[in-house]
Formats: C-alpha cells, structure tokens, sequence
C-alpha cells in the first residue's frame, strides 16, 4: 500500500496522483507525464536529449581550448584528470505578452559555472522524463524552491502573470577537470549542443599587448612631431609647415604601422 501525504493534479491530464513520502519525483499514473513536486507548486518534468558521447564532448572542449582567448596550445597541453556526467536541473519558465514569448531559466541547485544561466534550449528538444529511459542516480535533485525561482524571476522585471507555463527541466552536462602549468580548472560541456561553459579559463597575457599598445603610441607620437620639424625644414611659414607636416604624416604612420603589425602578429603567436 502506497503511503501518501497529499494529492496532486498532474499538469497534463489534470488527474489527481497520490503522493509517496519524501518523493518528488513521480509519474503519472493516467496519462505517463513525469511530475516533479514541489511543496508550493506541481510542475512537468522535461529533460533534454543527450547528443555527445565523453569523447565528442572532449573534442568540443579541446576546439574550444584552442580559441584566441586562451593560452597558446592549451588544447594540446591540459590534461584531463576528471569527467562527470549529470543531468542538471533548470527551472524553465515561459512568459507570453501580446508582442513575444520569451524563456527564462534559473538553476535549481547551486553551480560554480555562473554562465551556465546564458543556455538557450530549442524547444524541439524537450521531452517528458521517463523514469525508464534513464538512470536516475545521474540527475541531479533540485534544492532550490520554485517560490525562489519565482523571487528571481520578479527580480528580473518580469511580471508573474505573464507566465503561461512553467517547468523543471533537467539538461545533460559533462563536467571536465583539467590540469595547466600546475593549476586545476573546470569546464561544462552541453552534451545536447556541445557549447562549453567556464568562469574560469587560462587566459592569455596581457602584459605584452600592453606594452605594444604603449610603444604603438610612443611611435605614432614620434612620427607626428618627426613629420611636422621635416615641415618646418621645407616651410618656414607656420600654416603651409603644419599643412606640410599633415602630407608627410601618412606615410610615415604607415611605415611605422608595417614592423608593429608584423611584431603584434609574432606575440599573438608566442603567448
């Protein structure tokens, strides 16, 4: 016999379900909808397929790795130490006006990947859980309330009644651990998708871009005062020396540009 503290409405079919002890994962027991349980609120859970096996995530990470934001050989050089695999959960809330539909997402647990709120999910991949289709020891539970996600989403400037559904949905992440010149760093990897998400990455210098910055202007200076005595050597008169000194300015800028142009590329490709 089921020992139950309450009756729920699933969100679907609207049937009432009886609700086990300490359970907030259930499915409905009429139409098959999954239902995740809130005190305050009953709501459908979704998940989002999973497209990249650990290797094809890796691949994305290591295409990744080797941007322009980030450290000269980085994708050959970081060695992975760890992968997990999760479903993480999102609270997704849809809001309608008469002008647009916008979709607005919130964790619901904690994450030290704040970029993971910047997800976009295609609405063509959301789909009812099935509790058989899954292993559920690999989703995570939810530990922050729907009436906290409410409080956000207020927060947000979005006005509450113009929510017209919403959801808990559970997105497939692989979480990497990587090691760099001594220092461990993390990356997710969107295992619909394939976008990675990271706070925290091995950045490039900056040191050396500033200095060319630096010599960049000390250069250019010295071209403009160079072009304007070569003026006054020609011309005496102020206004035809100033005139001069404008004519002579360009191509003196453009040769001083070619070796600065040429180092700057030499440094992107050192550091």
């Amino acid at each position: 016999m089921i020992q139950s503290i309450d009756k729920v409405k699933c969100p679907q079919c609207g049937a009432e379900n009886d609700v086990p002890i300490d359970e907030k994962f259930l499915e409905c027991a009429y139409c098959g909808s999954a239902i995740y349980v809130d005190k305050r609120k009953v709501v459908t859970h979704l998940v989002v397929a999973c497209n990249f096996t650990k290797q094809t995530a890796e691949g994305n990470l290591r295409r990744w790795m080797a941007g322009n934001f980030h450290v000269k050989d980085l994708d050959k050089l970081a060695q992975i130490s760890q992968v997990n695999f999760y479903y993480f959960p999102m609270w997704y809330f849809k809001s309608k006006d008469t002008a647009s539909e916008k979709i607005y997402l919130e964790p619901a647990t904690s994450t030290s990947v704040s970029e993971i709120k910047k997800i976009n999910i295609p609405a063509g991949s959301l789909k009812v859980y099935k509790e058989k289709e899954y292993n559920a020891s690999e989703f995570i539970v939810p530990d922050v309330m729907y009436d906290s996600a409410q409080s956000w989403l207020q927060q947000s400037g979005v006005n509450l009644d113009t929510v017209a559904e919403s959801d808990l949905v559970h997105i497939p992440f692989y979480q990497f651990y990587y090691n760099f010149k001594g220092q461990q760093y993390t990356a997710l990897v969107e295992a619909s998708s394939g976008k990675v998400y990271a706070n925290v990455w091995p950045a490039k210098s900056e040191a050396p871009f500033r200095v060319m910055f630096g010599v960049g202007i000390f250069v250019f200076l010295l071209m403009s005062l160079i072009s304007f005595v070569i003026g006054f050597m020609i011309e005496r008169r102020a206004e035809v020396a100033l005139v001069s000194g404008e004519m002579i300015k360009v191509p003196l800028y453009i040769l001083a540009a070619i070796p600065l142009i040429i180092i700057a590329y030499f440094i992107a490709k050192k550091v």
